[in-house]
């Protein structure tokens, strides 16, 4: 009687081989699957990376154990993702240095965590260690999300960033304010602005909006919106027990807070796109958008948001292209996308630890 081609370790090693391979399939197709009608694969588009290095693993083992079906199929599964696979970890990017492209337009997107260190207050040295990042990069055109402003004193933002860096033109959209300060996104640019707007995602203005503004580039006419997607607003307690499943010390009901949290901000961001997508398919202009998504790059909202633009970091990122900061979701959840009238010269993530966000930089061109 024949052996069995496969031991029972082997056998084992394939049931969760197979396990790991249908997440990375549900992962993949979560950026074409709506979380309003299949909310439960957009939790597998947030594990994406997780499973794309697992099926990594997978393919190395069978290839050392001469499996060579096995090798086979899990190559396939991972072919299927290329697109997710490049948004996610790209190899054929490189981080451009700080040298500014001649003739190009530099834009970056900064959420500024209202210029305050994560976890921390407001304080000065942290507002002006942010300040010198921007700029050390030297953009043309800035978004800041989570913008922080008096309206006289050293906390005067407005005023001290055109003053420093020479960004003369601005709009900024409070989205809380009182007399004594305001919070909200804004847009800065050495170019002048010949018209402003905004898009609002609920029935009255929340931290959670957009901004455009209509920017005269070199006889040119660029539309830029900055825009903040719903985040999933977690609590230091959130925090905290995400570090307890490091450790293994978990119990049920915070895993359920978490779970509802994550599946509300899939939902709002799922509309939110829709209502952005909407008002950027009436743009008569050439276009970008840049900002805090707040979701991954496999994810539904980054797909749909992107689809027919040119992905900076898709065209010049490398690596994991990890724009935040803090614990979770530990991936590039900033991005900046740009109409076709534009090439993407070089991309490149400011790694500067005051923010929970770091900032994304990328030269462009007009094409000829």
């Amino acid at each position: 009687m024949n052996k069995s081609k496969y031991s029972f370790f082997d056998k084992i090693i394939v049931l969760i081989a197979l396990m790991f391979a249908v997440a990375l399939f549900l992962g993949i197709i979560a950026g074409v699957s709506d979380p309003r009608k299949h909310i439960y694969i957009a939790f597998f588009g947030l594990a994406y990376p997780y499973s794309l290095v697992a099926n990594f693993i997978f393919l190395l083992y069978w290839l050392l154990r001469k499996k060579w079906i096995l090798s086979f199929l899990t190559i396939l599964i991972i072919g299927y993702g290329y697109s997710s696979g490049k948004a996610t970890f790209n190899f054929g990017g490189s981080e451009g240095n700080g040298t500014k492209a001649e003739n190009s337009i530099r834009i970056m997107t900064y959420n500024v965590h209202s210029f305050k260190a994560f976890g921390e207050n407001n304080t000065q040295p942290v507002r002006t260690k942010m300040f010198q990042v921007v700029k050390d990069q030297n953009p043309d055109i800035i978004c800041f999300q989570e913008f922080f402003t008096r309206p006289k004193g050293a906390y005067n933002t407005i005023d001290s960033l055109k003053s420093l860096l020479n960004l003369d033109h601005y709009y900024f959209l409070p989205v809380l304010k009182n007399d004594y300060e305001s919070y909200g996104l804004a847009i800065f640019s050495k170019y002048p602005i010949k018209n402003t707007g905004v898009i609002n995602f609920d029935s009255s203005l929340s931290e959670n909006s957009s901004i455009y503004a209509d920017v005269a580039v070199n006889g040119k006419i660029l539309r830029i919106y900055n825009v903040h997607f719903q985040s999933i607003s977690f609590e230091k307690q959130d925090y905290d027990y995400l570090d307890k499943v490091k450790a293994m010390k978990t119990d049920v009901q915070p895993t359920k807070r978490i779970l509802r949290m994550l599946k509300s901000a899939f939902l709002k961001r799922s509309e939110q796109v829709d209502l952005m997508k909407a008002e950027m398919a009436t743009c008569k202009t050439p276009y970008l958008i840049a900002g805090d998504f707040n979701d991954t790059p496999a994810s539904y909202a980054v797909t749909q948001i992107t689809k027919g633009l040119n992905n900076s970091f898709i065209k010049k990122g490398a690596g994991w292209g990890k724009t935040y900061n803090g614990k979770f979701p530990n991936f590039q959840i900033d991005y900046i996308a740009t109409t076709k009238d534009l090439d993407v010269v070089n991309y490149h993530i400011t790694e500067a630890k005051l923010s929970d966000h770091f900032p994304v930089r990328v030269d462009l061109k007009w094409k000829p």
